[in-house]
């Protein structure tokens, strides 16, 4: 991962059960859960900013698949 990249948050599963609802930021926020790194962040993370604000993320969410780049940038 690296600043300029298009990165898409894993949905929540197995939250919506009954009349309780996930209420993680990004299903309260109602968020498309996709994001563009912005640059990076303390403790070897990336800054991404999604449509509902900005949000850290860190290398082993993509490698336990909570986060997948889906276009990276050409820089």
């Amino acid at each position: 991962m690296k600043p300029g990249d298009l990165v898409r948050r894993k949905d929540c599963q197995g939250y919506n059960v009954g009349s309780f609802n996930c209420e993680c930021w990004f299903c309260s926020k109602q968020s498309s859960r996709v994001g563009i790194i912005t640059g990076p962040g303390p403790r070897n993370s990336w800054l991404v900013m999604f449509d509902c604000g900005e949000w850290r993320i860190y290398d082993f969410e993509e490698a336990r698949g909570s986060i997948e780049v889906i276009n990276e940038t050409s820089l």
